[in-house]
């Protein structure tokens, strides 16, 4: 363990709440895990990430990642998500994030909580663009993995520049990966690609309108629901927002 994982692993049990069962989520439920879960709250672990990189502003990118790497070795919860917050926290070293860095945390990460930390707009459409080939490769590869959690991360990558960002290349990939994994049954995959579809229709929304209708018949149930409410009603649920 790298001395400043130690460190901000005695942060988070300092930080650790009790878990009272009558009051979810304060449980890994959500997390989906199994791992040791301190129920330390996103507004903490902030905190510590923001006192934590305020100590170490001279930190050199090497250094950084070999913090990182060491918190998505840990054993709890919260140092794997740790570890994907201060990524998104520290704007200097982030760019020097590579394909081969994320490949590898996310071998080490489990359940929709630890993705979703890693995946879900911590990499922007500008960052995949600067080298889009290797973004390309990596969400190609991780599509095809016999992990399920490098399978959910694939189509998580993808729904912020689907939605963010016109390129044509975000929508190719997507759907060449919605093709891929839409067989799968596992609720993991299925409300991920219903996420995808439905974060594709602020850009492409004529193209989601196809793709449902030309695949009505092999589309997870839920996702074919949920996109074509959302198409609707601008809602995955019907109801307007509040």
């Amino acid at each position: 363990m790298h001395p400043e994982h130690a460190a901000l692993l005695a942060d988070l049990r300092k930080a650790a709440r009790p878990i009272r069962h009558d009051l979810p989520p304060q449980n890994d439920s959500y997390g989906g895990s199994g791992r040791p879960y301190y129920n330390v709250s996103v507004p903490d672990r902030r905190a510590i990430i923001r006192r934590w990189l305020a100590s170490h502003k001279t930190l050199a990118p090497d250094a950084f990642f070999a913090v990182v790497d060491s918190l998505t070795e840990g054993q709890s919860h919260e140092e794997k998500t740790l570890a994907g917050m201060l990524v998104a926290a520290n704007r200097k070293a982030r760019p020097d994030v590579t394909t081969e860095h994320l490949d590898r945390w996310l071998g080490r990460l489990n359940g929709w909580a630890e993705v979703d930390t890693w995946c879900q707009n911590l990499f922007t459409a500008e960052d995949m663009l600067a080298d889009w080939p290797a973004w390309r490769r990596l969400i190609d590869r991780l599509s095809r993995d016999e992990n399920i959690n490098k399978r959910r991360a694939a189509l998580v990558l993808l729904n912020g520049p689907v939605h963010y960002s016109p390129d044509p290349r975000f929508r190719d990939l997507a759907f060449i990966v919605l093709e891929r994994l839409k067989p799968e049954r596992p609720i993991l995959i299925t409300k991920s690609v219903s996420w995808l579809l439905r974060s594709m229709i602020t850009r492409h929304r004529d193209a989601v309108v196809a793709y449902l209708a030309a695949n009505e018949t092999t589309l997870p149930a839920i996702a074919l629901r949920e996109t074509r409410t959302k198409l609707k009603t601008g809602t995955k649920s019907g109801r307007k927002a509040s």
